[in-house]
């Protein structure tokens, strides 16, 4: 059981911290990927500013390739700003054809943000999870251009690999760490747990069983006197002389009838019966509510309310057809 209980600790907690490393994870990475959009967008709008713009706009004059060139130029003056040849590259368009007139025009591709410029807007939607990113910036001159800035994702990438090898050293770490911990916690919950399972069960099997020796207790209280009826207090005080459990409750009824045919006056206060020489005493009149044992059952012990107060009882086959209680209050104290 222990083990079993263990196993099952250091699973459980195990799913737990391992659970959370993914989830820590995952936040982390789309985190460091919006921050390498932010960044990029940043950069960008830091060059481009509005006096670039209109120096742009004033060179895009002439042809279509001559406008380029000149901003081309304005580019180039910016390309340690830019990261141009770092993983980032541009092109330039032609917002009237749609032809692409300079920069890297190997890798030149329309994107949805170039399309978003050549109608005259900024183009700088970023997808969430984006392996190549781009910003369109409209020249508005007398020849209309596109510029348009590329960043192939190869930093972020780097990034993000150094960050996952980073996070996996940390995972790596954690659930060794995680199963010595958990391992040594599950140990002590279930030896707690074990102890408090014992504890119960033991104290279950003590409450079924009488406190004392009570089988003694009713077969020295039980003395056959077939044409004596009930004892006396004489009795009563010679026997307490001999056997000090007299100080208990005690009588004696035949399963048959549940005639009740002795009874000490213990028993009778406890009870809060009197036997009666010519009307007699039956057992449910003493036992309301308690059932009577059956010859089939050698010792029966239980807890019966009487009168207010809580009474232990046990009752011992005493052969023939007979059973001995022997009754005490529960909190200990004596009916005398």
């Amino acid at each position: 059981m222990r083990k079993t209980l263990k196993r099952k600790l250091t699973g459980s907690m195990l799913l737990t911290v391992a659970a959370a490393l993914v989830i820590v994870s995952v936040c982390l990475l789309l985190g460091v990927v919006r921050y390498s959009a932010a960044q990029f967008s940043r950069e960008v709008a830091e060059v481009f500013t509005t006096d670039v713009l209109m120096e742009m706009n004033a060179a895009s004059t002439g042809t279509a390739e001559s406008a380029a060139l000149a901003v081309e130029q304005a580019i180039d003056a910016n390309a340690g700003a830019l990261r141009i040849g770092a993983g980032r590259e541009y092109t330039i368009w032609d917002a009237e054809s749609g032809d692409c007139i300079g920069g890297a025009q190997d890798n030149a591709a329309v994107t949805d943000n170039i399309i978003a410029a050549m109608n005259g807007a900024v183009g700088e939607s970023i997808p969430l999870l984006a392996s190549r990113m781009d910003i369109a910036i409209p020249v508005n001159g007398d020849i209309m251009l596109v510029v348009d800035i590329m960043d192939d994702g190869s930093g972020m990438r780097t990034l993000l690999w150094n960050i996952l090898l980073l996070l996996l050293a940390a995972c790596v770490l954690s659930m060794l760490a995680c199963l010595v911990l958990s391992h040594t916690l599950a140990g002590a919950f279930a030896a707690s747990a074990v102890q408090t399972a014992r504890g119960i069960r033991e104290r279950a099997n003590d409450s079924s069983r009488p406190a004392g020796d009570w089988e003694a207790l009713a077969l020295a209280l039980y003395r056959p006197e077939p044409k004596k009826r009930r004892r006396k207090a004489a009795e009563v005080d010679a026997l307490d002389a001999v056997l000090p459990y007299l100080s208990e409750g005690y009588l004696k009824f035949a399963v048959e009838d549940g005639a009740i045919t002795e009874i000490n006056t213990v028993a009778e206060r406890m009870l809060g019966v009197t036997m009666d020489d010519t009307e007699g005493l039956e057992f449910e009149q003493a036992f309301p509510g308690v059932p009577m044992p059956d010859e089939t059952q050698s010792m029966v012990h239980g807890q019966f309310t009487r009168g207010g107060r809580r009474l232990d009882v046990v009752f011992v086959a005493l052969g023939d057809g007979a059973f001995a209680a022997v009754l005490r209050p529960v909190d200990g104290g004596y009916a005398l």
